[in-house]
């Protein structure tokens, strides 16, 4: 089990429900998805989302344009799936990922989905490190495989960068001692 892994563990990623139905500022909407996406950072690497990387999204149509420079829920579920796929697939990867989902199940579904089932592959890798447990799932369409799978990925990628830099900290803390 990780040191420091609790946080990880007890993530909870909203639920579509939870979202803040009031459009927001780029300033807002980067600090909303900070609190949902800050556990997962590396110290030293770069943010997760920032407003550059979201204008970049919206240059390259990746997600909608805000209205009146204002972004709505929607927008953050999108970033949210973004920012944590983006560390294991590329942008056209997590576009088309994307698009399968929302054209088989109503945006809200798909995402409540992903939120759960990155819970499940961050408890799991954090926790009993027992994989078959990731796939309790009754149905398993191709669809959830992919996604689950993915997600399991991202999860793995955490843990082994959180674990190195934890034991690089610590191997630094011991060379000090010396």
């Amino acid at each position: 089990r990780m040191k420091n892994s609790s946080n990880l563990l007890n993530y909870h990623c909203p639920r579509y429900e939870e979202l803040t139905k009031i459009p927001m500022y780029m300033e807002q909407l980067i600090q909303t998805l900070d609190k949902y996406l800050q556990p997962f950072e590396v110290p030293g690497e770069e943010k997760t989302i920032t407003a550059t990387m979201v204008n970049n999204y919206v240059k390259h149509k990746i997600i909608s344009p805000p209205t009146n420079k204002k972004y709505s829920e929607s927008h953050i579920m999108y970033l949210i799936v973004i920012g944590i796929l983006k560390s294991v697939l590329n942008i056209s990867e997590i576009g088309m990922v994307i698009k399968m989902q929302i054209e088989q199940y109503p945006i809200q579904v798909a995402f409540d989905f992903f939120a759960i089932e990155l819970e499940n592959s961050l408890k799991v890798t954090f926790g009993t490190r027992d994989f078959a447990e990731a796939n309790s799932e009754k149905e398993k369409t191709p669809l959830s495989k992919l996604v689950r799978s993915a997600l399991l990925s991202f999860a793995n990628k955490v843990y082994v960068k959180k674990n190195i830099y934890l034991d690089y900290q610590e191997y630094q803390e011991k060379l000090k001692a010396l």
